[in-house]
């Protein structure tokens, strides 16, 4: 019985490796899709005047004369927090089946 087991772990592995790994390239690939919709977004908003003065005011920080620009920026500190938390979300996520299996054939 322990011979088949172990026989069986290497194809297992590799099946499973696989597995995981196409299900990260379809989420990537939709994430990316979903980037690519965002651009096009970006684009023809670009293509108004009302799109060209709110990327001078939110990323050059132009203003109009007469207004006053002011600057708040966060500690570091609380975005490497807030990344942290979202890395455990994201691993909370998974199914209980998925993250055993992770663990036995040393996937991540």
């Amino acid at each position: 019985m322990g011979a088949t087991a172990w026989a069986l772990y290497a194809p297992l592995k590799m099946h499973y490796t696989e597995s995981r790994e196409q299900h990260r390239l379809e989420a990537e690939l939709a994430g990316l899709r979903e980037r690519n919709a965002e651009l096009r977004e970006q684009v023809e908003r670009l293509k108004t005047p009302e799109g060209v003065e709110e990327v001078a005011r939110s990323s050059l920080g132009l203003v109009k004369e007469g207004e006053n620009l002011y600057v708040v920026v966060e500690p570091e500190e609380a975005s490497s927090t807030v990344d942290a938390l979202h890395r455990v979300e994201e691993q909370a996520d998974e199914p209980l089946l998925s993250r055993v299996l992770d663990l036995v054939f040393g996937v991540r």
